[in-house]
């Protein structure tokens, strides 16, 4: 009936506390994966000792090659009815997927999707993530979508979604190359193509909001000594590939018109963060990487109104005096070093 796919690296402290959140279902997924994405800290080891009460527990390892490929690589395999996505520090309600996949199957869903808790460790308090967000009842997923992006605020979070896995295979859609933010393009692709969705306000998910991160192996940039800066890159995809999505014919106006302000707004703020990189060859990398792919006339084609092609124009020139400055910067740096 159910699969749950789990991309996991290095996550050892966080392990025990998801596995008996799993253990603890009234509706235990019948098959759960995890995909091993290059830990160094046993995280294997863990989920088959501490998750051995799972029915169809399987563990995959791989080379380290980011989430989106570990979520892709478990999809796959997932054979089940309806499919789930987890993150290796989650928390899951005893009741989450009964619920989710009861409402999918009474109501022949696409996407069932709950609400869920920031969870602060302790530090905070707790908030939810749809504050006053009534029960939908059955509608298309792209009429959620429009009525978000109405509110300006839409967390892209594929884990609070259970997934006709039918409908994601006839729709074709996969987990791009994007870490870390892998599922901005798979959450609006998969609600505009959802026929029937429903959103209940029951919080049944805890998402865990670390100080710290485990980082991942360093990836340099080809022919550079630097690291790629991955939010850097996973924005810029982004914000095309939303451009490209607004473009179908199929969309109403009003989604197109929405989906164009969200990936003006957040493809500006792309400059926003090059400019806090800390290594000048860096900025200088990624702000010749914008220009050589036209990136600002594919903002400037897309706003609407006055007030967003004004804001382009300022990050488009914004972009051009950080261009400058990395420049003489790593000019003065490369002299000193010579001397």
């Amino acid at each position: 009936m159910l699969s749950v796919v789990i991309p996991v690296f290095n996550g050892t402290p966080y392990l025990p506390q998801l596995l008996a959140s799993l253990l603890a279902q009234e509706q235990v997924p019948d098959e759960v994966i995890f995909v091993d994405d290059g830990s160094t800290d046993g995280s294997s080891e863990m989920i088959a000792r501490l998750g051995a009460g799972l029915p169809g527990l399987r563990v995959i390892r791989q080379e380290n090659q980011g989430q989106a490929v570990a979520r892709n690589v478990g999809r796959l395999q997932a054979t089940g009815r309806y499919l789930g996505f987890l993150d290796a520090d989650d928390v899951v309600d005893a009741g989450m997927y009964a619920t989710l996949v009861a409402m999918a199957e009474s109501e022949q869903l696409d996407i069932a999707m709950c609400n869920a808790w920031n969870f602060h460790e302790g530090r905070k308090p707790d908030a939810l993530v749809y504050r006053d967000v009534p029960d939908t009842g059955v509608i298309t997923g792209e009429e959620w979508l429009q009525r978000r992006l109405l509110s300006e605020y839409l967390p892209h979070y594929c884990w609070m979604h259970v997934y006709r896995r039918s409908f994601v295979e006839r729709i074709g859609v996969v987990f791009p190359p994007a870490d870390p933010h892998e599922d901005v393009v798979w959450v609006t692709e998969t609600l505009l193509a959802a026929r029937r969705f429903h959103f209940v306000p029951r919080p049944l998910h805890w998402y865990r909001k670390k100080e710290k991160y485990a980082a991942p192996p360093p990836v340099f940039v080809p022919g550079g000594a630097f690291r790629r800066h991955k939010t850097v890159e996973a924005s810029l995809y982004n914000a095309r590939a939303l451009s490209e999505i607004a473009e179908k014919e199929t969309l109403q106006a009003l989604t197109r018109k929405l989906l164009r302000r969200e990936f003006v707004g957040g493809g500006c703020n792309v400059v926003k963060q090059i400019r806090r990189l800390p290594n000048p060859e860096q900025q200088l990398h990624y702000l010749r990487k914008i220009r050589r792919e036209r990136f600002f006339s594919i903002l400037w084609r897309n706003a609407a109104g006055l007030s967003q092609h004004w804001r382009v124009l300022r990050y488009q020139l914004l972009g051009y005096l950080l261009a400058m400055a990395a420049y003489f910067s790593l000019v003065c740096w490369r002299i000193r070093q010579r001397a």
